[in-house]
C-alpha cells in the first residue's frame, strides 16, 4: 500500500502539472522524497543560492521557484502519525547574502472551504490555515524561530528556548505574501538575515515546515510526523543544507521612538501633554550574542489588562504584556514553574510561584506605570551557556526615591536536550528594603523516553533574604520538583513544592507562602476513530494538596473530567465536577463595592465543597462561535452560580467581534452579592499591517468602564505608527462621566546596519 500510494501521488503530481502548466502549484520538475514509515523521519533539504532575489509577491512565478529541489510532501501528525493530509504541500528554500527564501505550495481541491478570517499582525494563527517555518540557527537541536503566515498573508512570529518556552511576544522584521488561487494558496516569505542570530561558519541550520487545515482540523509536518511533536521541537526537526556566504552586517540596530501624551484628569483637574523621546540601541557582540541599552524605555502600546474579581484570600495574577521584558522571555524561565498550557482555556494556568516575574519592574504595586530611566540587557550564548542579564533604574514615584532592579540568569547545556542554570535578582523596586534573591535549577528533557515519549523532569531551590522588618533575618528557601510526561493519548503530570514562611521574592510572584504543594494532573485523550462524527474523548483528573509546614490542610481541590468531547465539526462539550475545601485561619473580605461599608466576610474555620461545571464551545472555524460555561453548588457556607458566556463574530477578515459576559450570583450567611463582568472588542483589519482595535470593559464591583483603543501601522517592515487613547468612566447616579482619557501618538522605527 505505501509504493502504491508514492506511485498515485507522484502521476497526480505529473497530471496535475500538464493541465495546469506553468501555474501549477507543484512546478514541473518533481523530486518527490519517498514516504518512509520510520519513527525517526528526518528529511534533508538543499537550498540554493540566488544572484537575482525574488520579487515577494506570493506568485511564485521566478526560475529559482521552478527549478529550486523541492522538498515534500507535509504528512500528517494530528489526529494521525505517520499518515497523509487531505491536501498536499510542498516547498523550496533559496537565499542570498542577505535573505533567505521560502515557498510553500499548498494545494487544496476545494480552495472555497479554505479557512483564512484573521488579518491582524500576531493573530493566533491556529484558527485558521496557516503554514509555519522553523528554523535552528545554531543546528543545536534546541532553540528556534517561527514564522506563521495564513492565507491572508497575516504574519505570526515567535522564539522558543530548550525545545519549549514559546514566546509568541517576539517580533522579527520579515515580509511574506501570499496568493489564493483555483487549486489552493501559495506563500512566499523573505527573513532577512540580520533578524536573527547564526553562525555564519555553518553550511546546515534545522528546518521544519507544518501546515494545518482548519476545516478539517489536520496538521502537517515535514520532519517527524508525530503527534506529541511541535515544529518548534527542534530535537525533531529535519536538515537545511547547502547555506555559504551569509551575512549579519555590521550588527547594529537602533529603534528609536517619539511620542505625544496628552492627559486630561477630572478628578484632579489637571490637562497636561508631553513629548518624549528614547529607543533601544542594540549590538551584537559576536554572532551568539548581543547587547542592549533602552533610553527612557516606554510601554505605550502594550495591552490592556483583562478585568478579574478576586473570590479567593490570595492575589491575582497578571501576565507580563510589554515587548522589551518578553522578547528574551524564555532565557529567564526557572525551574519548570511558568504555569502549563490548559486545552480547555487556551492559555496557561496561573504559576504557583516565580521567582522572577518582570512585571515588577515598571509597575508599581497598584498597577501603575513607574518609568523606567533606563535599562541594559544581555542575552545570548557562550559556548554551551545561555546568558541572560537585565539591569533597570526604575524612576521616583509616589515616596518612593529612584530604584535599581537586577536579574541575571545563566543555564549550561547537559546531556542531549538537559539543563543546569543559576538565578539571581536584587532589588526591589517597590519599597525602600534591600531583597536578594538566589536559585538553581535542573532540567532533564528527554524525546526517548521509553523509546517513544517525551519526557521533562524539573528539580529546583531558591531562597531570598530581606531587611524587611516583615521577614526574619537569614534565608528563606523553595525547593521543588515536577515532571511532565505528555504523549499522544495521555498527559501525566506530577510535582512537589516546600515554600518557607519568610520567602519573599520582591521581584518575584508569590501569593502563598509556608505551605507545601502536592499536585498531579491525569489526562487519558483517545481518538475515537470508529465514529465518523467524534474525533476525541478527553478523560482526566487534577489535584492540588496544600498544607502549612506543619503537615495541617490548608486548601484542596480535586477536578474530574467525566466527560469531554471534541466533535469532528469541531464543537466540543464539557462535563467536570470539582470538589474543594479550605482551612482559613483568620476572617478574610472576598467581597467589596468601592465606598459601601458592609463588606462581605468568610469567617475562618474548615470548609468543603462540591460544584457541577457544563460546558460547550462552537468550533473556532465558524463565523460565529459561541462559548458558554455553566457553573452551580456549593461556595464555603454558601452557594455560588456562575454563567459566562462568550461571542465571536468574524463575517470577514477586515472586521471581527468578541463580546463576553460573566455574571456570577453568590448566596453566604455573611451576605449576599452579584459580580458582573463585560467585555467588547471590535477589530478593523484595513490589510495585515494595518489595524485598528478597541476593547470596552465593565464591572459592577468598581462600578467603572475603561476603554482602550489602538490604531497600529506597520508601513514598512519593522517601522510602526501607534495611536493609543485610554479612556475611563465611573458609574454616577446621573450615569457615566468621564474621569480620565490619555492620548498617546508613538512613531517607532529600526534600522540595521
Amino acid at each position: 500500500m505505501r509504493y502504491a500510494f508514492q506511485c498515485s501521488l507522484l502521476i497526480s503530481c505529473l497530471a496535475n502539472c500538464l493541465l495546469l502548466g506553468e501555474e501549477s502549484p507543484i512546478p514541473p520538475r518533481q523530486e518527490i522524497p519517498a514516504f518512509r514509515l520510520e519513527r525517526d523521519y528526518r528529511p534533508e533539504l538543499t537550498a540554493v543560492r540566488v544572484e537575482k532575489p525574488p520579487k515577494i509577491d506570493g506568485r511564485l512565478d521566478e526560475e529559482v521557484w521552478k527549478t529550486a529541489p523541492l522538498a515534500g510532501p507535509l504528512l500528517q501528525y494530528q489526529p494521525t502519525s505517520y499518515t497523509h493530509l487531505d491536501q498536499q504541500t510542498f516547498f523550496r528554500v533559496a537565499y542570498d547574502d542577505n535573505y533567505l527564501y521560502i515557498a510553500i505550495w499548498c494545494w487544496d481541491t476545494e480552495p472555497d472551504k479554505i479557512v483564512a478570517r484573521l488579518m491582524r499582525r500576531d493573530d493566533e494563527l491556529w484558527n485558521d490555515d496557516a503554514v509555519n517555518i522553523n528554523l535552528d540557527t545554531f543546528n543545536d537541536s534546541r532553540n528556534s524561530y517561527t514564522f506563521l503566515v495564513n492565507p491572508n498573508g497575516t504574519r505570526h512570529d515567535a522564539i522558543s528556548t530548550n525545545n519549549g518556552n514559546y514566546n509568541s511576544r517576539w517580533d522579527g522584521v520579515w515580509n511574506a505574501k501570499t496568493q489564493i488561487h483555483e487549486y489552493g494558496w501559495q506563500v512566499e516569505v523573505a527573513l532577512p538575515l540580520a533578524t536573527f542570530s547564526f553562525d555564519p561558519e555553518s553550511s546546515q541550520w534545522g528546518l521544519n515546515v507544518g501546515r494545518r487545515i482548519k476545516r478539517s482540523d489536520q496538521r502537517g509536518i515535514w520532519s517527524s510526523p508525530r503527534n506529541a511533536v511541535r515544529g518548534y521541537y527542534m530535537s525533531e526537526a529535519g536538515k537545511l543544507n547547502g547555506l555559504s556566504g551569509l551575512k549579519q552586517g555590521l550588527g547594529l540596530e537602533l529603534n528609536p521612538y517619539i511620542l505625544g501624551k496628552r492627559s486630561d484628569d477630572k478628578d484632579l483637574g489637571t490637562d497636561d501633554f508631553e513629548f518624549e523621546w528614547g529607543g533601544d540601541f542594540r549590538y551584537r557582540i559576536t554572532p551568539k550574542m548581543s547587547a542592549t541599552l533602552s533610553y527612557n524605555t516606554d510601554f505605550a502600546a502594550a495591552e490592556t489588562d483583562a478585568r478579574q474579581v478576586n473570590l479567593t484570600r490570595f492575589s491575582l495574577f497578571f501576565p507580563e504584556k510589554r515587548r522589551f521584558f518578553l522578547e528574551d522571555a524564555g532565557v529567564f524561565n526557572f525551574g519548570g514553574l511558568g504555569g502549563r498550557f490548559r486545552r480547555r482555556s487556551g492559555t496557561r494556568a496561573s504559576p504557583v510561584i516565580l521567582p522572577y516575574f518582570s512585571r515588577r519592574i515598571g509597575l508599581n504595586n497598584q498597577g501603575e506605570v513607574a518609568p523606567l530611566i533606563g535599562a541594559a540587557k544581555l542575552s545570548g550564548r557562550v559556548g554551551d551557556c545561555n546568558i541572560g542579564v537585565i539591569d533597570a533604574v526604575v524612576d521616583s514615584n509616589g515616596a518612593l526615591d529612584s530604584k535599581n532592579a537586577f536579574v541575571g540568569r545563566v543555564t549550561r547545556e547537559v546531556f542531549d536536550q538537559s539543563t543546569v542554570g543559576a538565578l539571581v535578582t536584587h532589588g526591589d523596586p517597590n519599597s525602600d528594603y534591600d531583597n536578594l534573591l538566589l536559585g538553581s535549577d535542573f532540567q532533564y528533557l528527554t524525546n526517548k523516553f521509553l523509546n517513544n515519549y517525551r519526557l521533562e523532569v524539573n528539580a529546583f531551590a531558591v531562597a531570598t533574604e530581606s531587611d524587611h522588618p516583615d521577614f526574619d533575618d537569614g534565608l528563606a528557601p523553595v525547593f521543588g520538583t515536577s515532571a511532565v510526561l505528555p504523549a499522544d493519548e495521555f498527559d501525566i503530570e506530577v510535582s512537589l513544592m516546600h515554600v518557607d514562611d519568610d520567602f519573599n521574592p520582591a521581584m518575584g510572584f508569590a501569593p502563598r507562602t509556608g505551605v507545601r504543594r502536592y499536585y498531579t494532573r491525569w489526562i487519558y485523550k483517545p481518538y475515537i476513530e470508529s465514529k465518523d462524527w467524534l474525533r476525541q474523548v478527553y478523560y482526566s483528573y487534577e489535584g492540588e494538596y496544600i498544607t502549612d509546614l506543619s503537615d495541617q490542610l490548608q486548601s484542596s481541590k480535586h477536578l474530574f473530567t467525566p466527560m469531554q468531547l471534541f466533535f469532528e465539526s469541531g464543537d466540543s462539550i464539557l462535563l467536570e465536577i470539582e470538589n474543594s475545601a479550605d482551612v482559613p485561619a483568620d476572617d478574610f473580605r472576598i467581597y467589596n463595592v468601592q465606598g459601601d461599608e458592609n463588606d462581605v466576610f468568610i469567617p475562618s474555620g474548615d470548609y468543603s465543597w462540591t460544584r457541577g461545571i457544563l460546558a460547550f464551545q462552537t468550533s473556532s472555524r465558524r463565523e460565529l462561535q459561541f462559548q458558554h460555561d455553566f457553573s452551580v453548588g456549593d461556595f464555603y457556607d454558601g452557594t455560588r452560580t456562575e454563567n459566562t458566556s462568550e461571542i465571536v463574530y468574524l463575517p470577514s477578515k477586515h472586521f471581527g467581534a468578541e463580546l463576553s459576559y460573566s455574571n456570577q450570583d453568590v448566596e453566604l450567611p455573611a451576605g449576599d452579592f452579584n459580580i458582573k463582568l463585560a467585555s467588547m472588542t471590535a477589530l478593523i483589519n484595513f490589510t495585515p499591517d494595518f489595524t485598528w482595535s478597541s476593547v470596552v470593559q465593565y464591572d459592577n464591583v468598581s462600578d467603572s468602564l475603561g476603554i482602550n483603543s489602538r490604531l497600529i501601522w506597520e508601513y514598512r517592515p519593522g517601522a510602526r505608527i501607534f495611536l493609543v487613547v485610554n479612556q475611563s468612566y465611573l458609574d454616577e447616579a446621573s450615569g457615566f462621566v468621564r474621569k480620565q482619557m490619555d492620548t498617546t501618538l508613538k512613531l517607532s522605527s529600526i534600522f540595521r546596519f
